[in-house]
């Protein structure tokens, strides 16, 4: 993963921005998206059940759950969009440490604030291309202290319940590594754009490993037959999400900075859904 993350980087020498941003959308809608992409049959799995019924239940719950999500945008844009970094925290936290299953009151907050590092690390750092996105959903302006404040609250609090378990002798990691790790995400987000910097996390550090459990957890060992498997079960709502993105991208492809305010109006619509689906997954 690290080799990947510098290789991805690298490949920022050779082009402009541009090609950048070109990159990181097919990025984001492949890995990005097909690791999302099949939510109703880990639905299926997880609860055992094979019938028509349920499945047609459980596909109008998720896709009340993202017409709910766009109506919230919509109507409360800056409620909304805390709502969506926090859960997406959340959501990230728990992809990287879920395998160390820590039992405590504490995790959910362990989890959120890890990812609150992440996200707060990369606007701190591009601030100048967060701003006016932000400002663009909510008509918030973002003062550049509140990004420093948000990550030094957030990394502190993350260091404080690791030392807390450290001592209680309930989780056991390389602290260094993982300190590395951030070391590594601060230089990946200074070096590159915005749109290329949370490609290359998004998809390397978050899309690819949760393709990999959920490979593992439908079909019992992760190989070629089985991804080829998984990307066939879930092309359908894959096919669904390209369709509507390129209806987008044509009425605002010539406003840039309107159209990525629009496209995480629809990450966010389709997020929240696998966020409740993943967590369930995990928690059983």
């Amino acid at each position: 993963m690290i080799v990947s993350t510098f290789f991805f980087l690298w490949i920022t020498v050779f082009f402009d921005v541009k090609v950048e941003s070109i990159l990181a959308y097919f990025l984001i809608f492949t890995f990005g998206i097909f690791h999302g992409s099949n939510d109703l049959k880990l639905i299926q799995k997880s609860t055992s059940f094979t019938k028509r019924s349920f499945f047609l239940r459980a596909l109008g719950s998720y896709l009340a759950v993202v017409a709910l999500t766009a109506l919230f945008f919509s109507f409360i844009p800056s409620l909304a969009l805390l709502f969506f970094v926090v859960a997406s925290s959340y959501h990230f936290g728990e992809q990287h440490w879920a395998t160390y299953r820590v039992k405590s009151a504490l995790t959910t907050s362990f989890y959120t604030l890890y990812g609150l590092v992440i996200f707060f690390l990369l606007f701190y750092v591009n601030q100048e291309e967060v701003t006016p996105i932000i400002e663009t959903i909510t008509g918030v302006l973002m003062r550049e202290e509140y990004y420093l404040y948000t990550l030094i609250v957030s990394f502190t609090g993350f260091i404080g319940i690791y030392l807390w378990w450290a001592y209680k002798k309930q989780l056991k990691i390389n602290i260094i590594k993982e300190l590395f790790f951030l070391i590594v995400f601060f230089i990946v987000f200074k070096s590159a754009s915005l749109l290329w910097a949370f490609s290359i996390y998004f998809v390397i550090w978050h899309s690819i490993p949760s393709l990999r459990d959920q490979i593992q957890y439908l079909y019992g060992a992760v190989n070629k037959v089985n991804f080829l498997q998984y990307l066939k079960t879930s092309f359908l709502y894959w096919m669904i999400s390209m369709v509507g993105l390129a209806v987008l991208y044509y009425f605002f492809q010539d406003r840039e900075g309107l159209f990525l305010s629009i496209m995480i109006y629809f990450l966010a619509a389709i997020t929240f859904p696998h966020v409740i689906v993943m967590t369930r997954l995990n928690r059983n």
